[in-house]
Order: structure tokens, then C-alpha cells, then sequence
């Protein structure tokens, strides 16, 4: 149990220490996720409003799909995908600063971070 409640602690900590990713944020807050498509190395987040979000990650993602997004966290390679509902998604980043590109339905850049 004293293991449990250490991991717990440190969860909450590295939390704490996410810094919300603002411009992101703004992009994305209030679009729902209709379906993820996950690849070796990305991961590709497809909206609501025929938006997409492509994620180059290190290690596994998991994005559930029917999410509404609140707001995103970064702190180096973590990133956070808080969703409306209180629940989140957290996984690596491949390259900090260059993993994630966000287009519109015309595939026009909305973001590129």
C-alpha cells in the first residue's frame, strides 16, 4: 500500500509540474474526438469537425475517442490531453517542440509545435 500511495504522489507532482500548452489549448479546447489511428511513432487524432491533430510520440499512446478537449499540458516530453469529462491522456513526445501539427478540414496549419 505505502508503494501505491508514493507512485500516487509522484503522479500528482509531475501533474502539478505540466505547464498548460496555451496556443494549443486555444486551437483544440471544445473539439471531440471522433476517431485515433495509432502508428508506431504517431499518433493521428481525428475531430468532430473534420480537424485533424498529428502526434509524434516516443513509447505507446492511447487517445480514447469521444473526448471533448479542455486543455493540453507540456512539460519536455510529457504531454497531456485533459478532456471535459476529467479525464486525460498522457503519454511521450518524440521531439519536444516539433511533435504535434494541427490542420483544419482544408488542410490548412492551424498549429505546429
Amino acid at each position: 500500500m505505502r508503494l501505491i500511495a508514493v507512485i500516487l504522489q509522484e503522479v500528482e507532482r509531475a501533474d502539478r509540474m505540466m505547464q498548460r500548452n496555451h496556443k494549443l489549448t486555444k486551437v483544440i479546447a471544445g473539439r471531440t474526438i471522433k476517431a485515433v489511428t495509432t502508428e508506431p511513432g504517431s499518433v493521428l487524432v481525428l475531430f468532430d469537425d473534420q480537424s485533424n491533430m498529428k502526434i509524434k510520440t516516443a513509447g505507446p499512446a492511447t487517445i480514447p475517442p469521444g473526448g471533448k478537449v479542455k486543455s493540453v499540458y507540456e512539460a519536455r516530453t510529457d504531454f497531456k490531453i485533459e478532456f471535459e469529462d476529467g479525464s486525460s491522456a498522457t503519454f511521450c513526445l518524440a521531439d519536444p517542440g516539433s511533435s504535434v501539427a494541427v490542420r483544419d478540414k482544408n488542410n490548412a496549419v492551424e498549429y505546429l509545435g
